[in-house]
């Protein structure tokens, strides 16, 4: 019935499609053509049609009349893209998932497997990476790894983002809004030209919402958030060949702690001894699923992030840029976070966190008229990452680090003692790359590209834990565990333009996902062994392609990879501590294949229809553990029929708009659905981290008369309230675990928002 059900969707969707087309061919009325797309996945700029890759890319116009608030929204301009906010603290840390390739924890130690790029700066961790969707000039979504020009950490794709510069006229924009919830907003900037060759930019935002929860437990909501940004910028030509530019970005984000559900069932220690457990598998114990239990007392958070870009573009020659990219993120949070949901102190945090990068890239771009054109460079990569965890348990009578009074009969045991854990990780990664990327053309129709990326990358991990005494010899902050890591990341591309508007292309690429240190250990033996680098290989045809007097744009890819030494993240039992701990290791490997198919078509006077399509098939060829319930330590367990976290079969988008003349201005309506099907959240496929499919419906309703722009809009308007996170605490195969928590995608959300130009 399930393959049944996949088929039947498909044949739906591919009537849609060839329905669409039939209609854009029979149109009668005169057509405008698909504006030309220039995109800069390849860190130049280049005509999308003649990228041989998977890319999706949003621009200027198109961002004004979506309704994104931030990174999340924009999944549904792509096929095979999961975009999560896993709502565990402050600076929303993102869930990206790539063709079934993502990560999904919190710690600042796991590297990302999707890179996001802002202003050509790599953000390298998952907290921050949930950009704000202010000041946009463009935003391109690249699928598959993009090892030789990102490097490492983009092994499923990149997010690339690129923000308005300031401009050479005295002029600005203003954007206000209000919504339910009390969503207030306000955002805008200021450009002021200084003669021909100095412009100033001044922009900044102001928002502030209630929360989407209630909490039963306090009496109140929760989840309400504040954010403000302030964003000078300054671009400086002094020649016509010579170019300056700076940017510094200051965020600040305050908001209440976190909101999870207990979803502890029968056989997990939070239900059978403590008598908190879920109303079922899909129920949590609060019983709805925006109600919430949690004692913390509303102690807010705070995520603060200052972002500096330094960028210096030279033309030496003719066809010969050399270009100079600095980059600086540093981030300051701290939240106390009650993770059990439950109105019991069993398992809360207090999480102060640091984290500081820097990145220097050198680069020159060589493209004239002549066969070879060529991007080579060099890049240094550096950063560091506190967290002064002090964990507060109280659930240690039940596994054995203390006694307590056994409860009156029939009723469920309560904390008797609530104990405070401390325990400092701090850790530094330095990396050095070179690279290259040449296109030869050696006919009219035919390009070859080749290129390749060599990395090598140092990690050290330093721990204070009392309850480890090995730490006095090593791994301590002032003699920290080190290791040494290096990967060569190639690149073959073969395309060949069969005609004017029509391209095909095969690519071979490769990317890897950094190694490391575990940054929740509770033993010696998991803070000192470091984990290697997971790879993946990519094998993939495509057709770029435009028909109809360019009034229909069909681009799809196929693709097959080959994923090796993939890192595993798993909650265990630990024996000290707070009784569990996260542990990575290289356990599996894994097959994963697909069909993206991209179209855009113009089918009548002030229609634009956009589709996207997303098969996914993901699986485990190797996934073993060790079997605990034998006295044999080699014995293994095999678990490769676990699916793969954030890997729906079937991911689709349809994306009508339409525009008319009305009242002297213009009147637009866009509107979106997007279906994702059934998907897995937790690393052992627990049922209550299971998703189902998801239809997700957002609008917009535009009016604009010269510099004025008027919009309703709504997100999520079918009230989808799946899951964006779940978490298994402290399970194995052979054992339940302590508890199960999810977090809640946000509601229905809706307002006006009024955008003046000047």
């Amino acid at each position: 019935m399930r393959k049944q059900s996949v088929n039947l969707r498909l044949a739906a969707t591919a009537t849609m499609v060839l329905g669409s087309l039939v209609a854009a061919d029979l149109a009668v009325a005169q057509q405008s053509a698909l504006e030309e797309v220039v995109v800069t996945a390849r860190k130049r700029e280049e005509n999308l049609q003649d990228v041989g890759a998977a890319v999706i890319a949003l621009g200027t116009q198109e961002l004004s009349l979506r309704s994104d608030k931030d990174l999340q929204d924009f999944a549904s301009a792509a096929p095979n893209v999961i975009i999560d906010d896993l709502q565990q603290g402050p600076g929303s840390p993102a869930a990206i998932s790539i063709r079934g390739i993502g990560t999904t924890d919190v710690e600042k130690n796991f590297d990302p497997t999707a890179g996001v790029v802002v202003d050509g700066v790599f953000i390298g961790v998952n907290s921050g990476a949930m950009v704000k969707a202010l000041d946009l000039q463009s935003v391109e979504i690249l699928r598959g790894p993009q090892g030789t020009l990102f490097g490492r950490n983009s092994i499923a794709g990149v997010i690339n983002i690129t923000r308005q510069r300031p401009g050479s006229e005295l002029g600005g924009e203003l954007r206000a809004g209000y919504g339910n919830y009390n969503d207030m907003q306000l955002e805008g900037y200021i450009n002021i030209p200084a003669g021909d060759q100095l412009s100033f930019k001044l922009a900044g935002a102001l928002s502030n919402r209630d929360g989407y929860f209630h909490n039963l437990t306090l009496g109140k909501d929760s989840g309400e958030q504040d954010f403000s940004s302030i964003s000078p910028s300054i671009l400086w030509r002094p020649t016509e060949n010579l170019e300056f530019y700076y940017r510094f970005d200051r965020n600040e984000q305050n908001q209440d702690s976190n909101t999870v559900h207990n979803f502890a069932q029968p056989d997990q220690l939070f239900c059978f001894y403590y008598g908190q457990c879920a109303q079922s598998l899909t129920t949590p114990q609060s019983g709805d699923r925006y109600d919430v239990l949690q004692n913390e007392p509303g102690k807010d958070a705070f995520f603060n992030s200052d972002l500096h870009v330094f960028n210096a573009r030279w033309d030496v020659a003719p066809g010969y840029r050399l270009e100079y990219l600095f980059g600086d993120f540093d981030t300051d949070e701290e939240v106390t976070q009650d993770w059990d949901g439950t109105a019991l102190t069993l398992y809360h945090t207090d999480r102060p966190a640091t984290y500081a990068q820097s990145s220097h890239e050198l680069r020159l771009t060589h493209v004239t008229d002549s066969p070879l054109s060529y991007t080579l460079g060099a890049y240094y990569w550096k950063s560091n990452y506190r967290i002064d965890l002090l964990s507060f348990i109280g659930f240690g009578d039940a596994i054995g680090f203390w006694t307590c009074p056994a409860p009156p009969p029939g009723q469920p045991h309560v904390p008797c003692l609530v104990a405070a854990i401390p325990q400092t990780v701090a850790q530094h990664t330095e990396s050095y790359a070179g690279f290259f990327e040449g296109d030869y053309q050696f006919s009219d129709a035919w390009t070859l590209t080749l290129g390749g990326r060599y990395t090598k990358d140092k990690k050290d991990s330093g721990l204070i834990d009392a309850g480890m005494p090995q730490l006095a010899t090593e791994g301590s902050l002032d003699n920290p565990f080190e290791k040494e890591w290096s990967e060569f990341t190639p690149k073959a591309s073969l395309r060949y333009r069969v005609s004017p508007d029509l391209m095909v292309f095969g690519l071979y690429s490769k990317g890897f996902r950094a190694g490391g240190f575990s940054g929740r250990p509770n033993s010696y033996e998991a803070a000192s062994t470091a984990y290697d680098p997971e790879t993946v290989d990519n094998f993939e045809v495509g057709i770029k392609s435009e028909w109809m007097d360019h009034r229909v744009r069909l681009n799809a890819s196929a693709y097959l990879m080959k994923y090796k030494d993939k890192q595993e993240e798993q909650s265990v039992p630990a024996t000290q501590g707070t009784g569990q701990q996260t542990i990575v290791f290289n356990a599996s490997t894994a097959d994963i294949k697909g069909l993206e198919v991209d179209l855009l078509m113009l089918p009548a006077t002030g229609w634009t229809v956009a589709f996207t399509l997303g098969l996914l098939d993901s699986k485990y060829t190797k996934f073993t553990e060790l079997d605990t319930t034998t006295p044999d330590p080699t014995d293994v367990v095999d678990i490769s029929y676990l699916k793969l976290r954030r890997a729906p079969d079937l991911t689709a988008t349809i994306t009508p708009s339409y525009e008319w003349p009305m009242l002297d201005g213009q009147m637009s309506v866009l509107a979106s659905w997007h279906h994702i099907d059934e998907l897995e959240l937790t690393f052992y496929n627990s049922p209550q981290g299971h998703n189902p499919s998801q239809d997700i419906v957002d609008a917009s309703i535009n009016y604009q008369r010269n510099n004025t722009l008027i919009s309703l809009w709504g997100l999520n308007l079918t009230g989808e309230d799946s899951w964006s996170q779940a978490y298994d605490v402290g399970t194995s195969r052979t054992f339940p675990g302590l508890w199960t928590y999810t977090a809640t995608r946000p509601p229905m959300t809706y307002g006006l928002r009024l955008t003046q130009k000047f």
